[in-house]
């Protein structure tokens, strides 16, 4: 293996450790690798990520160089030339945007004004500090990160069609829908469609400058240019982009004084009709808590929720994530996977590389047999943990019921198919003992909750149906909405 391939391998490694949104951030295609004699030389666009690297990644570099070349290697690091000068709307970029990466502004840029400076941090004096910016790039299309997270790579099922199409649509016409706000659970696409929006706006040329990053990060800087008495040079930055993307808004909560930062920020890009596009694990309603002002502003844009895949979406990211690692899966391969797996994309990716290392590891193709096996284990593993009382609620809900009549002696269909129901997940999701689940539901003897069990693997073998709200519903689909909700609860 030559030194190019084992750079190949090298970045592999970083992705694997950081993890691939990490290492985009920090380390991507914009900064080279290359090694001469038996030094690595480290080249940074800025000097800022230089230092980063060097302060943050020098240890994880270091044993990710002894893994691929099997001995330590020096490490050295410097700012590479850059290929052609930035204009600015003065002429110069300020000391704060060069130690800080921070995007140059267009010749057609006007500076915010300044009419609202803080000199208090409102008890975040003890918050982290250290500084991480996502520096913005120019446009052209030679700058194009390798990511696959495009509208292109990004599967749409009934959970997120309209998150999708607004997206695009976002997109397309920036500053047309006021504030957006991407919300739903972890792993369902949120930063997938943010990056989706990047890519957009890089793939057609223009010379929109756009920054995004997280909310700790925008926390970070915005803390450090406090420290430094920057915060003139840090309002320019933020105040005269044409599109701010900023992930996990929830994490502003309590931070009282950096929430009066990014309202003031989105005021002026409102004002001048530019684009804001936020994330959040959680509703307009749930961030009420954290911030009424910050809410009303995303009243006036849109507010779209991503819900966890369903059985079908589930079936068609697998087999995309299949097809693009070419790996060759057999239907009943994909529909175990997508069966076993009711979770996130995320969770599928990471299903579907255990089953891979597993097929390695053992020598033998992925077989259902193989599937089944390897599958069980990672369910148990990633599973949440889950109470009888969190399955009885979830029931209730699906199937239209009163916790009490679960745990009545009452014998019509419409409860005991419920309970037999409940009683088969709380087998299947808690570590509850059978004398447990028995007396919670209200049954004399363990032997109850054996019986049920059976029942509801005879049901689903046969593919037989249960009545839901005095309706016909395969007990699969029953089941899978009964999950549905507890992934939620």
């Amino acid at each position: 293996m030559d030194d190019s391939d084992r750079l190949s391998v090298l970045r592999e490694e970083l992705v694997r450790r950081l993890g691939r949104q990490r290492y985009e951030l920090w380390v991507g295609p914009q900064t080279s690798l290359a090694m001469e004699t038996s030094t690595l030389r480290i080249s940074s666009p800025s000097r800022f990520e230089m230092q980063w690297l060097r302060r943050r990644l020098h240890e994880t570099l270091r044993a990710c160089c002894q893994q691929v070349w099997d001995h330590d290697v020096a490490i050295e690091y410097d700012v590479a030339a850059p290929s052609s000068p930035r204009s600015t709307d003065a002429g110069t970029a300020t000391q704060a945007q060069q130690e800080t990466g921070g995007p140059m502004l267009s010749p057609e840029g006007q500076p915010a004004s300044q009419n609202r400076s803080r000199t208090t941090v409102d008890g975040l004096a003890n918050a982290d500090k250290s500084s991480a910016v996502h520096r913005s790039r120019s446009k052209g299309k030679a700058n194009l990160p390798r990511s696959t997270s495009t509208f292109h790579s990004f599967f749409v099922g009934k959970g997120n069609e309209l998150a999708f199409r607004t997206a695009k649509a976002v997109a397309d016409q920036l500053g047309h829908y006021g504030p957006l706000l991407l919300f739903g659970p972890p792993g369902v696409g949120k930063t997938h469609l943010v990056y989706s929006i990047v890519q957009q706006l890089r793939c057609d040329g223009s010379r929109v400058h756009c920054v995004r990053l997280t909310a700790e990060q925008f926390t970070a800087e915005f803390l450090e240019a406090l420290d430094r008495r920057a915060l003139p040079s840090f309002r320019q930055k933020y105040r005269t982009i044409d599109v701010l993307l900023v992930d996990d808004i929830q994490f502003f909560a309590g931070k009282r004084a950096t929430l009066d930062e990014l309202l003031y920020t989105m005021d002026s890009l409102h004002d001048r009709g530019r684009q804001v596009v936020f994330t959040a694990d959680r509703s307009p309603g749930d961030l009420q808590a954290m911030s009424t002002e910050l809410v009303s502003r995303i009243s006036g844009g849109l507010a779209i929720p991503l819900e966890l895949p369903d059985y079908a979406t589930r079936l068609g990211i697998v087999r995309q994530q299949a097809a693009r690692r070419r790996i060759a899966l057999d239907e009943q391969v994909v529909a175990l996977i997508a069966a076993q797996v009711a979770g996130s994309a995320r969770q599928l990716s990471g299903a579907l590389n255990l089953l891979l290392a597993t097929s390695m590891a053992h020598d033998e193709p992925i077989s259902a047999d193989l599937a089944r096996q390897t599958l069980k284990e990672f369910v148990q593993q990633s599973a949440p943990a889950v109470r009888l009382a969190d399955i009885q609620r979830a029931v209730c809900q699906v199937f239209g019921v009163e916790a009490s009549s679960l745990k009545s002696s009452r014998k019509t269909r419409s409860v005991t198919e419920p309970r037999m129901l409940a009683m088969w997940l709380a087998r299947k999701y808690t570590r509850a003992a059978l004398g447990e689940i028995s007396e919670f539901f209200g049954r004399r003897s363990h032997s109850t909750v054996i019986s049920a069990h059976r029942k509801v693997e005879r049901l689903m073998s046969d593919g037989a149906d249960i009545s839901m709200a005095d309706r016909p519903c395969p007990v699969e689909e029953a089941i899978r909405q009964v999950e549905a909700v507890l992934r939620t609860a």
